[in-house]
């Protein structure tokens, strides 16, 4: 009778925790349209930087990511999911704890106990408890989803900022050799002008040419010679900016010592393998984070959902009793009981309902951002590519330019010499060269930035598919 007792009641429970039930959570992402994609593979290189074959960059971008303080307090964010879903994880698991009691208890000689007896009690009890939570409507288990994808969610988030560091690694150090080059450049033709006009003034002496020639051309040196200081200013912010982004004290950041690849050539670009899939934005960190945080709004709504169902819990204590302390630990002495309750929200002055709300509007936040984030992912992998065609045609177009005024200012020289052209032509040109090569430093610079941030669009780098062993 007991036990149908228990079974009509319990069944009771739960018909009263079904009535106006809020839906569950979804259970996968959204449907979307995407683009088609190719059935190619291309695995992600975690650590693409690697791919410009420049040592010096791949120790610097090593070094951020080991001291860069935004990656420290993304894993310190990780951590703390890590440790919430341990104590998620220990929800689902009994609790056994141990209590020790001694009480001695003094009474009212007019109290009902004092006309039995003593009116001074003692009791002296230890015993061991379990207590465990019947997880029947799965409300434990979506809440340790919930902290598992919470946690993948930080986890990502983690990737996604480790490749933004990254990125602005190797755009700063590109940026600090692309200055280095063009004060390269200044540098010489300063110096070779200097000489130049050392010369004129001494033709100029002699009466060999006009003063006009003299002062163009200290004009000129005067131009470039201020190029210098902006260029060098330039520089030095530069190089402050990269040993600040990669973690140094504050004496490296004001006095940096960056070292660059000993070389005047920008770091190899690898090039873009045509046809790039769809799916490899699957890769992005940001999109799987964002996945991540809808499958936790998804499972925190199922959490809860279950809230609405009865609480059934288990719990069983086993001990040790007694009036007298020398008797605590005697045969006699054994306490134990089994206790099962069930435990039934009625009424809660709406309570439930505004947590389940709350959950559900979560979850359409979460959703709308996954949504968001894919299409942001295709602008953004869309926007990158045709920047990076965009800079590589610009870098064969100032190579052309550079060659061909490069030629120009010879040919220029020659006519000079040969009394055919004039000294300001002879500057005109040799200033549109050296114009010309400043832009392809430049130019060899926006190719890098544009690649980094082609592997960022995407996740990462790229292998070819033969190299996996497909």
């Amino acid at each position: 009778m007991n036990r149908l007792a228990w079974a009509f009641a319990t069944s009771a429970l739960v018909a009263l925790g079904g009535c106006a039930l809020p839906p569950a959570g979804k259970a996968s992402p959204p449907e979307l349209e995407l683009p088609q994609a190719t059935l190619l593979e291309v695995p992600v290189a975690p650590d693409w930087w690697t791919t410009f074959d420049d040592p010096v960059l791949t120790a610097l971008v090593a070094e951020a990511l080991q001291n860069n303080s935004d990656l420290g307090r993304a894993l310190a964010r990780i951590d703390e999911a890590r440790a919430l879903l341990r104590a998620a994880g220990a929800d689902r698991l009994p609790n056994v704890s141990a209590t020790a009691s001694s009480n001695r208890q003094g009474l009212s000689e007019t109290s009902p106990q004092a006309a039995a007896g003593s009116t001074v009690f003692s009791d002296h009890r230890v015993a061991v408890g379990v207590d465990y939570e019947l997880d029947l409507w799965s409300r434990l288990a979506r809440a340790d989803d919930a902290a598992r994808a919470e946690w993948l969610a930080a986890s990502t988030t983690r990737d996604a900022l480790r490749h933004a560091v990254a990125v602005q690694v190797v755009q700063a150090y590109t940026s600090l050799q692309a200055l280095d080059a063009q004060l390269r450049l200044f540098t010489a033709s300063v110096a070779a002008q200097r000489d130049s006009l050392q010369l004129q003034q001494l033709r100029l002496t002699a009466g060999d040419i006009g003063e006009l020639d003299v002062r163009q051309l200290e004009a000129e040196l005067a131009a470039n010679e201020g190029q210098l200081p902006r260029i060098a200013r330039a520089r030095g912010e530069s190089e402050r900016a990269l040993a600040l982004l990669v973690g140094r004290s504050p004496r490296a950041v004001v006095e940096p010592a960056i070292s660059r690849t000993p070389q005047a050539e920008m770091p190899a670009v690898p090039a873009v393998p045509a046809d790039l899939p769809s799916d490899l934005l699957q890769h992005r960190p940001d999109v799987r984070a964002a996945q991540a945080r809808l499958a936790a709004a998804g499972a925190r709504v199922d959490v809860a959902r279950a809230a609405y169902f009865p609480r059934i819990t288990l719990t069983a204590t086993l001990g040790q009793e007694s009036a007298e302390l020398s008797r605590l630990f005697d045969g006699p002495s054994l306490i134990w009981s089994l206790v099962a309750s069930a435990t039934q929200p009625i009424w809660n002055a709406g309570r439930l309902q505004a947590q389940s709300d709350a959950a559900r509007a979560r979850e359409r936040v979460a959703e709308l951002d996954y949504r968001d984030s894919v299409a942001a992912a295709f602008k953004d992998a869309r926007d990158t590519l045709g920047a990076r065609s965009e800079s590589a045609e610009s870098l064969r177009l100032a190579q052309q330019r550079s060659v061909a005024l490069a030629r120009a200012a010879e040919l220029t020289r020659l006519r000079y010499n040969g009394g055919e052209a004039s000294r300001l032509q002879l500057i005109e040109a040799e200033r549109a060269s050296l114009a010309a090569q400043a832009s392809l430093a430049d130019a060899r610079r926006a190719v890098v930035v544009a690649q980094a941030d082609v592997f960022r669009a995407l996740g990462g780098g790229w292998r070819e598919s033969g190299s996996h062993g497909r």
